[in-house]
């Protein structure tokens, strides 16, 4: 080596044998470690949003039943109140316009989690099911309500055929 006069030669930590081997070994299992975490982290991403697929799903297919059998009491509760055969009872076609309108919207729904859905962002696929939830909800609500009216209607009614069956 060459010499500068005036130059000292400066010696910096030598790698031993052992500091070599234990670099080798620390160095590739450092970047699996790191791998692995990205792959876990990857997985529960992706598990998580099937997750919140199927939840997206099954709120859909729940609102839907629901809307039907809404549609089914009311047409029951239209019937009772009927004035006469083939005259529609107050607010039957409202109703009507309002199921139809809302299966039309979850049809809309369900269209996009076939075309969007996979490629959401969690975020959006969370608002969703949020909002589905609400609406099953609110949805559970008004059904609870219009069992208890439809059971108040049929009481009203036998009373009346008690009635009218009692007079001479």
């Amino acid at each position: 080596m060459l010499a500068f006069p005036g130059h000292r030669r400066v010696q910096g930590p030598r790698l031993t044998a052992f500091s070599t081997t234990a670099l080798a070994i620390a160095l590739p299992a450092l970047v699996a470690v790191v791998a692995c975490g990205v792959i876990v982290w990857l997985l529960v991403r992706q598990m998580r949003h099937q997750r919140t697929l199927r939840l997206l799903y099954l709120e859909a297919d729940g609102i839907e039943h629901d809307l039907k059998e809404c549609r089914q009491r009311l047409q029951r509760a239209h019937a009772s109140m009927s004035m006469g055969p083939g005259q529609p009872a107050a607010g039957e076609a409202h109703a009507k316009t309002a199921i139809d309108a809302a299966l039309r919207e979850l049809l809309a729904h369900r269209l996009w989690l076939r075309d969007k859905a996979e490629h959401a962002s969690q975020q959006e696929l969370d608002a969703a099911a949020t909002a589905m939830g609400k609406a099953r909800g609110a949805l559970g609500q008004q059904l609870r309500e219009l069992d208890s009216a439809q059971r108040a209607l049929e009481a009203a009614v036998r009373e009346k055929i008690e009635d009218l069956s009692q007079q001479p």
